[in-house]
């Protein structure tokens, strides 16, 4: 996954990148008008980041459907992705931390909206399985308005053992589902939390599920069947920030 070249596309995107984590920016093409942005040209000189014409063959390379802006970016994956020592320590910054573990969500548009959602309420860190899961991608990076480099962002190999490994460090464990035993409302965020988020259409794996400490539900009006998987982490992030923020 993170031998893939990465692009990004946006000048607000490019901008966060610039800001948080100018070391993860290999490379910049701009357009012609672009290029006439001073303060934007200037932050990537200060970084002593390479600027190219934007040409048709890059264009190409992020997809016609990109809304680029006049502005498109390399990003290297090996500095844009953080160690799980890393994201620790991070979250250890905090009393009662908040990490984030996406199970196989496939739709990026959704990934980049639940990491807004991580940054704006909280979350020390979002973690992604390595395999039947979307990666950090332009769509991703653009979707989450850039926040994905305000946060740590950890690929993981085996889910259950690593929900495991943070059960052990003091993590309580809660997936969300549609009729967990516990309701959003009796939920009590005093302790280090671990958020499982499963598949927009199956949900989170049985045997992912076993080890959860708290099956979550959010109560709604039973003439909506169910919740979109990021807007559902968002409403969960939101309560957790209610008391940790």
């Amino acid at each position: 996954m993170a031998t893939e070249k990465l692009y990004l596309y946006g000048k607000h995107a490019l901008s966060e990148a610039l800001l948080a984590r100018p070391e993860v920016v290999q490379k910049v093409f701009l357009s012609k008008e672009i290029e006439s942005d001073v303060e934007l040209v200037n932050l990537l000189k200060k970084h002593s980041i390479g600027i190219s014409s934007m040409k048709g063959d890059i264009k190409k390379d992020v997809g016609s459907d990109a809304v680029h802006q006049g502005v498109i970016a390399v990003i290297s994956q090996e500095k844009l992705y953080s160690s799980m020592d890393e994201a620790l320590k991070n979250a250890s910054k905090k009393q009662n931390p908040c990490i984030v573990l996406l199970d196989e969500l496939h739709d990026p548009h959704n990934v980049g909206a639940i990491i807004r959602s991580a940054v704006a309420f909280g979350a020390s860190a979002i973690l992604l399985p390595k395999h039947n899961q979307a990666p950090i991608t332009g769509v991703v990076i653009k979707t989450s308005v850039g926040m994905v480099f305000r946060i740590p962002v950890v690929l993981i190999g085996n889910v259950n053992q690593t929900i495991r490994d943070l059960k052990d460090k003091g993590y309580w464990s809660y997936g969300l589902v549609m009729n967990g035993t516990t309701t959003l409302s009796k939920a009590v965020f005093d302790t280090p939390t671990l958020f499982i988020v499963g598949n927009e259409s199956v949900g989170i794996r049985e045997k992912t599920l076993e080890l959860c400490d708290v099956p979550l539900s959010i109560p709604m009006n039973p003439d909506c069947e169910s919740l979109n998987a990021s807007t559902a982490a968002s409403i969960v992030l939101y309560e957790y920030s209610r008391t940790n923020l």
